[in-house]
């Protein structure tokens, strides 16, 4: 496991995080229902009937408000640097393990009914998050007959990079900070930002997410933002590594101007093969939608980037009645 990835498991590891991830941005339309001081961890490690162990990042068990202790949700997160086409393969894997778990553990009566799993995938990527979110579309089409008994599977995505581009994240929620700082704009931001944490944690309640985040920050984002600075002994606590920001703010700037542009020349490259790949019935298709709906987004740029000619004519098709742009791509 890399540090990026265990960096991440001890934080979600932490309950006031996972609480400000249901609490202030995801909107599940379930306000009172979950007992949140009730949150307890179950165990992640799973051994399938082939004797394969798997494990997921973290699971959670919720109980219900206002119900028997046997009535719960359990909260199954798995964290993802990078895309996986086959995500939607490996969450309903995990959920099915975890019931298997449940019941060896004794968590579920026997005979009784199985609790709700939610599972969530937290993509910390750069790159938009284009795999499909449910099993069922990754299975080839069925007989009219047939198609009641397909799979469905679905996960529930986070992508961290879209909710911070987008705008609107809460300023004092912890996860929406965590998300910031993830896919930050400079070293003023940073600085910015892990003041705002600071100020947010300093109950004794939160010591342990204030040192889970400093091994994040130690761990992944310093070493990200410093590459020619040795780490090997720099500060955990979120007071040094500020200051330690602005000892090192020059070299800080530096790597972002060089990240720039870099960044910059990779736009330019992929927007001339772009360019090219789009002649001929992409392009046509591309004129379409900017011209029924007024933009063609980057992420639809990939998927027609990326298509054969099957899928082109399925979306030439579909452009006809859509009434929203992902209408085109479903």
């Amino acid at each position: 496991m890399g540090r990026h990835d265990a960096s991440y498991r001890r934080l979600l590891h932490n309950p006031q995080l996972v609480r400000s991830l249901f609490e202030g941005i995801l909107d599940l339309r379930m306000p009172g229902v979950l007992d949140w001081s009730r949150l307890e961890p179950l165990p992640v490690q799973y051994i399938s009937r082939d004797l394969r162990e798997r494990s997921g990042d973290l699971v959670w068990r919720i109980p219900l408000l206002n119900s028997p202790n046997s009535v719960f949700v359990v909260l199954l997160l798995e964290h993802q640097a990078r895309g996986d086409k086959y995500m939607a393969l490996r969450m309903p894997t995990y959920c099915c393990l975890q019931y298997e778990s449940m019941l060896q553990h004794g968590l579920i009566a026997r005979g009784s009914r199985l609790p709700v799993i939610l599972p969530v995938v937290l993509y910390s990527g750069e790159r938009p998050w284009v795999a499909k979110d449910s099993l069922s579309e990754l299975i080839d089409p069925l007989p009219p007959g047939l198609e009641p008994y397909r799979l469905q599977g679905r996960y529930l995505l986070v992508d961290e990079g879209a909710l911070v581009r987008a705008g609107g994240l809460p300023d004092n929620n912890l996860a929406a900070l965590l998300f910031r700082l993830e896919h930050n704009r400079g070293i003023e931001e940073t600085q910015q930002l892990v003041q705002t944490i600071i100020a947010l944690t300093r109950d004794d309640v939160y010591t342990e997410l204030r040192l889970a985040l400093g091994e994040w920050l130690r761990h992944v984002l310093l070493p990200r933002a410093l590459p020619e600075v040795d780490l090997i002994h720099a500060p955990v606590t979120l007071t040094e590594i500020t200051e330690m920001m602005t000892e090192h703010s020059r070299s800080w700037t530096h790597q972002w101007r060089q990240e720039g542009r870099l960044e910059g020349k990779v736009e330019g490259r992929l927007e001339g093969k772009m360019e090219g790949k789009m002649e001929g019935y992409a392009g046509l298709l591309a004129t379409q939608i900017t011209r029924k709906f007024g933009g063609l987004p980057g992420w639809a740029q990939t998927r027609l980037e990326h298509a054969d000619e099957a899928t082109l004519n399925r979306w030439a098709l579909q452009i006809l009645d859509a009434q929203r742009i992902e209408d085109v791509f479903g």
